[in-house]
C-alpha cells in the first residue's frame, strides 16, 4: 500500500542568482551584452509530481512518483533525487526518442525568479499509466497534467471507484478549460490555488464577500488560497482560517506551491484537522523558500512537528 502516489510533471530546473539580476518596473533584467557573475548556481529535478513525492517521503509517508521522462542525461537526476528520498520511481514512464522536459530559473535577489521552460513531448497520457498499480495508493496528488482534462477525469473516475482520495493543484493549461474543469472539482477533497488562479476560477476577487460561497459552491471538501508573501486561507463548507506566513528571508520562491500543497495533504494523512494542516503547510513552505531550489528546504516529520 502506497499512501500518496504523486502524478504530474518531471523536469530538471537549472538555477541561477546573480546580484546583478535588477527588478525593475515588474521586469527581471540583466544588461545586454553584459558579462555577470553568477552568485550561486544548483541543477536539481522539479515539477509538481517530483517535489510533492519527495515532500511526502521525508514527512514519513511511502511516496511514489508518476511522471514522463526522456532516456537522456538530464532524466538522471530526476532518478537520482527520487532515489535519495526513497521514492518509489517504479510507475515513472520514460521515451527513448524524447527528451527530459527542463527549465532555467533566473533568481533575483529577492528570491522572485522568472523560469524559462523547454518542454518536449514528455506530457502523460493514460496509455502511460500501470492503472493496476494505482489501486494501492490512498491519496492521488495531482499536480499539473499540461491540459489533459481527459486523462484527470480518468483519475478522477478511477479513484471514485477505488476509495482513493484526491488532491489537486491544478496547471495553467487545466485552468484555461474552465467550462471542462468546473464539474469536475466537486468530486476533489482537497484542492489547491494561488490568489490569480482562484480569481480566475470564481470571477471574484478575494476580498468580496462573494468569493468564499462561489469558491464553495464548486464542491471541493477543502480549498486552499495561497497568496505569496501574504500568506494562506483554507475554506471548507463551515468555516475559514487564514495564516500569514512565517518571517524568513526568500532565496527562491520555487516549490512554495508544491510544499505547502504536500505539506497540507501529509498533515491530513496523519489525521489533524484542517487548521492544524495549514500551520504544517506554512511551515513547510518557509523553510523551502529558504533555500535554492523546490526541494533542499522541505522539511522532515520530525523537523515540521518541532517547528515553531
Amino acid at each position: 500500500m502506497v499512501d500518496v502516489i504523486s502524478i504530474g510533471a518531471a523536469t530538471v530546473d537549472i538555477f541561477v542568482k546573480s546580484k546583478d539580476f535588477v527588478v525593475n518596473n515588474n521586469l527581471l533584467s540583466l544588461a545586454y551584452s553584459s558579462k555577470s557573475e553568477i552568485t550561486q548556481s544548483l541543477i536539481c529535478s522539479g515539477g509538481g509530481a517530483t517535489n510533492s513525492s519527495v515532500s511526502f517521503s521525508r514527512l514519513g509517508l511511502k511516496s511514489a512518483c508518476i511522471s514522463l521522462l526522456g532516456q537522456d542525461p538530464l532524466s538522471q537526476y530526476v532518478l537520482n533525487d527520487l532515489k535519495t528520498d526513497s521514492v518509489d520511481s517504479q510507475l515513472l514512464s520514460r521515451l527513448s526518442s524524447e527528451t527530459t522536459d527542463f527549465s532555467v530559473v533566473l533568481v533575483a535577489p529577492d528570491g522572485g525568479r522568472s523560469i524559462l521552460t523547454q518542454r518536449g513531448h514528455t506530457s502523460l497520457e493514460e496509455k502511460h499509466l500501470d492503472w493496476s498499480a494505482l489501486q494501492t495508493a490512498k491519496w492521488f496528488y495531482i499536480s499539473s497534467l499540461e491540459g489533459n482534462l481527459d486523462l484527470l477525469e480518468k483519475l478522477i473516475g478511477f479513484a471514485l471507484e477505488n476509495n482513493i482520495k484526491i488532491s489537486l493543484n491544478p496547471g495553467n493549461r487545466e485552468l484555461q478549460k474552465l467550462n471542462n474543469l468546473i464539474p469536475l472539482l466537486s468530486h476533489i477533497d482537497f484542492l489547491l490555488l494561488n490568489r490569480a488562479e482562484s480569481e480566475l476560477l470564481t470571477g471574484f476577487d478575494p476580498e468580496s464577500e462573494k468569493f468564499a460561497s462561489k469558491l464553495n459552491s464548486f464542491g471541493a471538501k477543502i480549498t486552499a488560497v495561497t497568496n505569496g508573501r501574504e500568506g494562506a486561507h483554507i475554506f471548507t463548507k463551515d468555516n475559514t482560517f487564514y495564516s500569514p506566513i512565517i518571517n524568513t528571508d526568500p532565496v527562491d520562491e520555487t516549490g512554495a506551491g508544491d510544499s505547502f500543497g504536500s505539506a497540507f495533504v501529509a498533515a491530513l494523512i496523519h489525521g489533524l484537522l484542517p487548521q492544524d494542516a495549514l500551520h504544517w503547510a506554512i511551515k513547510n513552505s518557509a523553510s523551502v523558500v529558504s533555500y535554492l531550489g523546490a526541494k533542499p528546504g522541505l522539511l522532515t516529520l520530525n523537523q515540521i512537528r518541532n517547528a515553531s
